[in-house]
């Protein structure tokens, strides 16, 4: 959260006992679109990192669609991009409304050209009928029934909203489909009929910019959380349904204020797993920082779909998280790996117990890692999240040992159980409960009748105990403490 606030406490970050008040920040950061997620696979695609075509329900055809990086460099760059107004509204005092300018599903952009030129919105409902003096609803109809008996009803609805329902200082947003918005204005005009209008259109009022921007939309998520916009042509917003805080750092001045951009971070988890040239494409290139927006090497490709030019803005930071144990599985891409620094996250102790009905949970983890690094590597140690738990007890200590650590230590040591053992402070007979794990010899001749001089005479074998006591957890680290202490120390 450093990287998203210079100023913040570090005391937020480090001191577990803040953990809730770190998570609250944290969840306002996403909300406000300061903070993305997406987790790599080897299906996950170009078309879902940078664009794609996919099909659109509201429009019934293929088209295509930003992906969840492009949408987090288009909010960036909207955030980063010189206001010449800004606006403070009153939240709670501000109506919010919806409209559309021309028709999205034609190229012809006459209308929104027009209409930006000029500081206004236009309206094409109504035709050409003058409702200058149509003091309410029921006027509106009535001319519309009188003059436009032929035309869609429904159109009395968006004239009203056109009309009445918008006030001075309230604010309007011109959406492009149901998942970008391009333009966000102030209303600062009444109604005005325009009979010799040099558009199809006839009903205007006048606006301020506060901003605009055809060549890199606004998601959807910079005006709404969790909804997209309706096919309506002009609606007013619900409130509750706002991302407030986004709306504001777009329009309400923060960055003059501070002089300095808003930050974005894109967080991508299991970076390794995916197809890395196949996912970044050509901006492999444009994600390093003298490549970026306004660097001296500043770079911007044609994307293949869309035919935008695409740059990669200075406040957009890249975070891929990988487990160590995973370099196995894939190799990271060297081309990602020179434009990356890393930053290795080794587990920390200090935030475990110390006292869980006697047993020391740090010094189990702890004993538990270093065998695994002297047997097989340090890539390998176990993380401590593992026993971060509410209020532990033994059942708890129990489940998380012979469901999760046990399962993985087999995985590492491929049921090699003599490693295990030593790890885990070695075995006790059948049923013994004071040890994590049993050992029960198997003796051939017990089991065959027949042809059992040419077997092994008899066969060790290990089972986890389901039920261990405490004494089975103090028993892993106890004979070893002062020995790994005084390794700590040296």
């Amino acid at each position: 959260m450093s990287i998203l606030n210079s100023d913040i406490d570090s005391d937020l970050i480090t001191n577990p006992n803040r953990r809730n008040e770190a998570v609250s920040l944290f969840n306002r950061y996403v909300e406000s679109n300061h903070v993305m997620f997406c987790t790599f696979h080897q299906s996950f695609s170009y078309e879902e990192f940078v664009e794609g075509i996919r099909f659109s329900e509201e429009k019934k055809h293929y088209e295509v669609q930003d992906g969840v990086f492009k949408q987090l460099c288009n909010v960036a760059r909207a955030a980063s991009s010189e206001r010449k107004v800004t606006y403070n509204f009153d939240p709670e005092k501000t109506k919010f409304f919806k409209m559309s300018l021309g028709n999205t599903l034609t190229s012809d952009d006459e209308v929104y050209d027009y209409c930006i030129s000029n500081n206004e919105i236009a309206l094409g409902w109504g035709e050409n009928v003058d409702f200058s003096k149509c003091e309410n609803k029921q006027g509106i109809r009535e001319s519309y029934e009188s003059l436009l008996p032929d035309e869609n009803p429904y159109g009395v609805e968006f004239v009203e909203r056109f009309k009445h329902w918008m006030g001075i200082g309230d604010i309007v947003v011109i959406s492009h489909g149901n998942k970008k918005a391009r333009a966000i204005g102030k209303i600062i005009g009444d109604y005005n009929y325009r009979a010799d209008s040099p558009i199809p259109y006839h009903h205007f009022r006048k606006v301020q910019w506060l901003y605009e921007n055809n060549e890199a939309m606004l998601p959807v998520q910079s005006i709404l959380r969790e909804k997209v916009f309706s096919q309506q042509t002009v609606y007013m917003f619900y409130n509750r349904d706002l991302n407030m805080e986004s709306i504001q750092e777009l329009i309400s001045g923060d960055r003059a204020q501070t002089g300095q951009d808003q930050q974005y971070v894109l967080i991508i988890d299991e970076i390794n797993r995916g197809n890395i040239s196949k996912i970044f494409g050509e901006l492999i290139t444009l994600i390093e920082p003298d490549k970026r927006m306004g660097q001296k090497n500043e770079i911007a490709v044609t994307l293949p779909y869309s035919g935008d030019r695409f740059r990669v803005p200075s406040n957009v930071h890249i975070i891929g998280t990988m487990n160590t144990a995973d370099r196995s599985i894939a190799l990271l891409d060297t081309a990602l790996r020179r434009r990356f620094e890393f930053t290795e996250m080794l587990p920390d102790y200090s935030l475990l117990p110390t006292d869980v009905q006697g047993v020391n949970i740090r010094h189990l983890l702890e004993t538990i890692n270093r065998r695994i690094e002297y047997l097989y590597d340090r890539d390998h140690v176990i993380g401590h999240s593992y026993f971060l738990l509410n209020n532990p007890h033994i059942e708890d200590l129990t489940k998380v040992m012979c469901r999760k650590i046990i399962p993985l230590l087999q995985e590492y040591f491929y049921d090699d159980w003599e490693q295990i053992e030593l790890i885990l402070g070695g075995a006790g007979k059948p049923g013994d409960r004071s040890y994590l794990l049993n050992r029960h010899q198997l003796q051939a001749s017990h089991l065959f009748a027949k042809g059992a001089r040419s077997l092994e005479p008899t066969k060790t074998l290990y089972v986890v105990q389901p039920e261990p006591t405490l004494e089975a957890f103090k028993r892993v680290y106890e004979k070893t403490l002062d020995r790994v202490e005084q390794d700590v120390e040296e």
